[in-house]
């Protein structure tokens, strides 16, 4: 039980955040909805939107979170609604905050839309799957939540944060980087995942993005013989360097022969969110 849950929550984790139906259209994106009044009743559902709430100063608007909603710390201080994953979530305990707005996650918590539709409660479904989308995000939620310049000001810092990583990595050699989302079976990132492009843009190689599938369950055997340089484990997996280390035919791998494996603090590098500059510049000093 305690694997399933554990995957459950990468999986919430990784399926982050396409604005869709959130009452006035957008011209950058004709799903997004938002009525004219800034709202002052927000309940995010997840840690991600949590993050680029406060970050746009919309901190003293929101009423409720997600019970997965760590940071910053004073989002811990705020009542819960339940758990990231939709099933987990009750609408009675949303709508008891008697929210105008709800931050929505795709995949996760589209079953919910036709109710706050039939209420008339805007909504804005989050589906952010690389920097580019994360960034239009920021600056979407900072102007219907009554902050645009904060949301400008944070998307300069973290284009600040990749341009420096850039500079850094002009003369350097990309390294080939596996990153296991779990291990029983493998899983892994693929080309549509916000990950693979969190590795790019912190320059590294995902070894497999070639494959199409966000997530895919890869084999053992394709691990090893990819050879990565890097190996990134996620902390929540519970999994140790020495027990990577010590799978049969890894010691093969040069990442292993040359001590690159990294456990790694996955709430800050796999939420699409306000800190994804500081998750690629922590990155960027792990490839180098």
């Amino acid at each position: 039980m305690v694997h399933k849950n554990k995957i459950l929550l990468f999986a919430a984790i990784f399926f982050s955040f396409a604005f869709t139906n959130c009452t006035k259209k957008d011209a950058q994106n004709p799903n997004v909805k938002a009525k004219q009044s800034i709202p002052q009743r927000i309940v995010s559902l997840s840690p991600a939107s949590t993050e680029i709430l406060f970050a746009v100063g919309a901190e003293n608007q929101i009423v409720a979170v997600s019970d997965f909603s760590d940071y910053p710390p004073q989002a811990q201080n705020l009542p819960k609604v339940g758990g990231f994953d939709g099933k987990t979530l009750s609408l009675e305990k949303i709508l008891s905050f008697n929210p105008d707005f709800v931050y929505l996650t795709n995949v996760m918590h589209n079953h919910l839309i036709p109710h706050f539709e039939s209420l008339n409660i805007d909504y804005y479904l989050s589906d952010a799957n690389s920097f580019e989308q994360v960034k239009n995000e920021i600056l979407q939620i900072a102007k219907i939540t009554g902050h645009p310049s904060n949301g400008e000001n944070l998307v300069k810092e973290i284009d600040s944060a990749i341009n420096k990583i850039n500079s850094q990595n002009q003369l350097l050699q990309k390294p080939t980087v596996y990153w296991e989302v779990w291990n029983s079976p493998f899983m892994s990132v693929g080309n549509s995942s916000f990950i693979n492009d969190l590795i790019n843009t912190a320059g590294g190689i995902n070894i497999f993005q070639e494959i199409a599938q966000a997530y895919p369950t890869v084999s053992e055997e394709t691990i090893v013989a990819k050879n990565p340089q890097i190996i990134i484990i996620p902390q929540n997996s519970g999994i140790t360097v020495d027990s990577v280390k010590n799978r049969k035919g890894w010691s093969q791998i040069d990442a292993v022969k040359n001590d690159k494996i990294f456990i790694v603090d996955d709430n800050l590098l796999t939420r699409s969110g306000a800190r994804i500059g500081e998750s690629a510049e922590y990155l960027a000093n792990l490839f180098r």
